[in-house]
């Protein structure tokens, strides 16, 4: 059996607008702006899940759709992003990983936050003279949850005995 050989993958110094892109990400999900997330994915993007993650959304109509599933299920979202590597192929496809703390403050009776520790696996590409997600592979490497409190004006008192 003949073995699919791998291309090989080189680290390199990628330009801020790749890194730029995981942040618009973030708060285009935040701030629940499917305009942005369109504009920051190629024609035919995809947001889809990796190993046991079923998800999927193609395409402005996908990644909208992705949009609205986020402001039914959650009341808030938080999106942290942390270390983001990139690699280059040798055909010069370029991919990478970010790594991210997802909370999501869950809609009904008390208030509960849902955190999810993930990696994106990404693959990047030019479109339009500017760089964008073709793929973002969603790896939920774990979920912890606990409750939380909405913030007030009163927390803020000189004292701070809110917090307390």
């Amino acid at each position: 059996m003949q073995s699919k050989k791998r291309p090989r993958l080189t680290a390199f110094a990628a330009p801020q607008e790749l890194h730029d892109l995981a942040f618009r990400y973030a708060l285009a999900v935040d701030t629940r702006d499917p305009a942005m997330l369109v504009s920051i994915f190629t024609h035919d993007g995809v947001v889809r899940g990796y190993g046991e993650n079923p998800i999927e959304f193609a395409g402005a109509e996908g990644l909208t759709r992705m949009i609205a599933q986020v402001d039914a299920s959650f009341d808030q979202t938080m999106h942290n992003v942390f270390n983001q590597t990139f690699e280059r192929a040798d055909d010069g496809t370029v991919s990478g990983l970010t790594t991210c703390i997802a909370s999501h403050m869950l809609k009904g009776e008390g208030c509960n936050l849902l955190d999810f520790a993930m990696r994106y696996h990404n693959r990047y590409a030019q479109e339009e003279g500017r760089w964008k997600f073709a793929e973002r592979r969603l790896e939920v490497v774990w979920v912890e949850t606990r409750p939380v409190q909405k913030f007030t004006a009163a927390m803020m008192a000189s004292d701070l005995r809110e917090f307390r």
